[in-house]
């Protein structure tokens, strides 16, 4: 909650600091609300998807499509909304396009804000991972700095600690359900049980 109260602080003041009451273009127009919201808006794109990048432990190209496609679909969106007839679009008419695409402004506000949200975010995910690493921070220098074969004792703990039981996963849910089941037959064939004809006759 605190980084995400931090980043919209930050995306907020900073947007209002850089483009309040001064131009922003070589002609002197000033940014109205909608080019703010825009602004506003890609840099929280920018700062959110940065952010879902440090806490991945592992990439492939599934992650990579995602973070930075959905970046890309961003201004693929601005753009083709921006394009759209003036009934549509209305006061986003070409805006990315004819305004803050050939603004240095813009594009510079986007990179400082990126920078200042993921910064203390990057710190404390460093420091965490120099003084109280988690098992995935472990592992995964074991697997860059091929420590499986300087330090044998680490590599063999934590083998143990992967292959024992937890109470979260697919498995856990099939013999969870499983139990349940033999439950459920259980008392069905305990309630069905009917006296032998031995204890009739006494």
């Amino acid at each position: 909650m605190g980084n995400g109260l931090y980043t919209s602080l930050v995306v907020f003041f900073l947007t209002l600091v850089v483009f309040d009451s001064h131009a922003f273009r070589p002609s002197g127009q000033i940014a109205d609300m909608y080019v703010m919201g825009t602004i506003m808006f890609t840099c929280i794109i920018w700062a959110v998807n940065c952010q879902i990048t440090l806490t991945m432990s592992h990439f492939t190209w599934i992650q990579h499509v995602l973070v930075w496609g959905s970046i890309a679909m961003w201004y693929v969106f601005i753009t083709i909304y921006g394009a759209m007839p003036l009934d549509i679009s209305g006061n986003v008419y070409q805006q990315f396009v004819e305004i803050l695409a050939p603004a240095t402004i813009y594009w510079t506000t986007t990179m400082l804000a990126t920078v200042l949200c993921v910064g203390p975010y990057f710190i404390h995910t460093a420091i965490q991972r120099a003084l109280n690493p988690l098992d995935h921070h472990i592992i995964q220098e074991i697997k860059y700095y091929r420590k499986d074969v300087e330090d044998q004792s680490m590599w063999h703990r934590e083998r143990s600690k992967a292959r024992t039981k937890t109470k979260i996963g697919f498995s856990a849910r099939v013999e969870a359900k499983m139990r349940l089941l033999k439950t459920r037959i259980h008392k069905k064939h305990s309630g069905n049980t009917f006296p032998s004809p031995a204890s009739l006759k006494s």
